[in-house]
């Protein structure tokens, strides 16, 4: 009896193994890989955005963030041009053909850009994958820049530290890099035009 009961708890460890993980589980992924994101001095996020109904000519955003409150977004492509907004604090810089503008942003605002780039909500977490000769591991998000609630994206993350690789799905491509990076910097532009309303 004992050895039938050995067995069968060896059966389901194994069986448990290869289950998805718990709802519990994802809920500690997803804190560790926004704790790695909070926790990086500098990074880069680059979208890549195919063609697609909602972006017809397709286009490319770049995130730039370095800690602890500076923030670059380059939009360029497409029917897009070339927009770029800073963010230092509160202060939103955004590009006029007249030249720098600066307007002060709320609580609310900042946080919802914020949570764009550091709050991810992951759905599920998958196997260990290989890229680029290691050992990754991988991870089911919800796309905070999707058009519907229901867009994922399929991402890579580096096991040890659990900072996000790379990420794909539907029309986008990201890729995340210069983690830590000290050549990074986000300047304020200088003179710009204050336009609050």
């Amino acid at each position: 009896m004992k050895y039938i009961l050995t067995a069968a708890l060896a059966a389901f460890v194994l069986l448990a193994q290869a289950l998805p993980a718990r709802a519990g589980d994802v809920s500690i992924l997803q804190a560790k890989i926004r704790a790695a994101l909070r926790a990086a001095t500098s990074f880069v996020e680059t979208v890549t955005v195919s063609p697609n109904p909602f972006v017809p000519l397709g286009g490319t955003i770049t995130f730039t963030v370095v800690a602890p409150n500076r923030y670059r977004q380059l939009a360029a492509g497409g029917s897009m041009g070339r927009d770029e907004t800073i963010i230092i604090g509160h202060e939103v810089y955004g590009n006029d053909p007249a030249g720098p503008t600066v307007q002060t942003w709320s609580d609310h605002l900042v946080m919802g850009f914020e949570g764009d780039v550091f709050d991810v909500v992951v759905r599920s977490s998958g196997p260990d994958l290989t890229a680029g000769g290691k050992t990754v591991g991988s991870v089911v998000i919800k796309d905070p820049r999707g058009a519907k609630v229901t867009d994922f994206l399929d991402c890579t993350y580096e096991k040890s530290t659990f900072r996000l690789l790379a990420c794909s799905g539907g029309p986008s491509k990201i890729a995340f890099s210069n983690y830590n990076d000290p050549a990074i910097t986000i300047s304020t532009p200088r003179n710009a035009k204050r336009v609050d309303k």
